[in-house]
């Protein structure tokens, strides 16, 4: 007795090759299309300027653009401000400090005062950067009143005021100073201006 069953026939014509190294065609991924949580992540690494500005494109962008942490980051190129927050603090609650500071600053409502003594006497040149008071230094020399260097105080933060001691640390130098100016932040340097002092003998004989 035959059997019914047909034998298994190839379906693949023998003329078709199968290429699993074909290329695909990349697909294109609009920007909405990403997950809210990396649109947020790729906004961190635009300046503040170019985040207000996608804000500004659509609904959905505007509301991403609303994150605690964008919204910070922002606010400190508005207020010129960098984030020296302990760590620890949630983007919100720097957010408001940050605006609580603003606010302060309008009304010049200061939480706290500060007195140091001075000990010394000064030619009143001075500057305050980088969270340190500079002072000169009253120098005298052939009776006569020179600056020969400067003293500093580290001012302390609101939180560790009532627990640090105001300590002046003095620097002087072996050159009379005219001047000096400070730009810690940006190349931590300090430029002094100083005077040589040259004899009229030594210029006649020049």
């Amino acid at each position: 007795m035959g059997s019914d069953r047909c034998p298994a026939q190839n379906t693949t014509p023998s003329h078709q090759a199968i290429s699993v190294d074909a290329p695909h065609a990349p697909q294109r991924v609009y920007l909405l299309q990403i997950p809210p949580e990396l649109i947020v992540r790729i906004f961190l690494s635009l300046p503040p300027l170019d985040i207000i500005s996608c804000g500004r494109t659509c609904r959905t962008l505007y509301d991403l653009c609303r994150d605690s942490i964008l919204r910070y980051l922002i606010q400190m190129e508005r207020c010129a401000v960098r984030d020296d927050s302990g760590p620890g603090l949630c983007y919100p609650e720097r957010l408001h400090i940050l605006k609580h500071r603003e606010e302060a600053w309008k009304v010049l409502g200061f939480r706290m005062s500060l007195q140091a003594s001075v000990p010394f006497e000064t030619t009143g040149l001075y500057d305050f950067t980088g969270g340190a008071f500079f002072l000169s230094r009253k120098h005298y020399s052939a009776n006569r009143e020179t600056t020969m260097g400067y003293s500093y105080i580290a001012v302390p933060s609101l939180s560790s005021a009532q627990d640090q001691k105001l300590k002046w640390k003095d620097f002087s130098l072996e050159a009379e100073m005219l001047d000096f100016g400070l730009a810690v932040h940006e190349h931590d340097l300090i430029a002094v201006l100083t005077a040589c002092v040259v004899s009229c003998s030594f210029l006649s004989r020049v």
